[in-house]
């Protein structure tokens, strides 16, 4: 995830521990999207303390793990048919 991206999905898990952050890439050839959480206390320590705006380095967790994770144990159904629409 972008630095963007981590401090936007900070606010949510913030609020809501189990929030996941749902990344669509779709100039990824290799996938077209990935499904994240911040690591806990390690990541959302890490952004917490951060001031920066745009987009910019973290430095590691104290623990020294990442930032965020993969999530293992959410995945997209392919069965499931929706529309994503881009209100902007």
């Amino acid at each position: 995830m972008s630095s963007i991206d981590v401090h936007t999905h900070y606010s949510y898990q913030i609020m809501l521990p189990e929030a996941v952050a749902i990344v669509m890439a779709p100039q990824d050839s290799s996938r077209n999207h990935g499904i994240f959480r911040l690591t806990t206390p390690g990541g959302m320590t890490v952004i917490r303390n951060c001031d920066q705006r745009g987009f910019h380095a973290h430095s590691s967790p104290a623990d020294g793990g990442p930032i965020y994770n993969t999530c293992k144990d959410v995945y997209m159904n392919p069965n499931l048919k929706f529309d994503v629409i881009d209100l902007r």
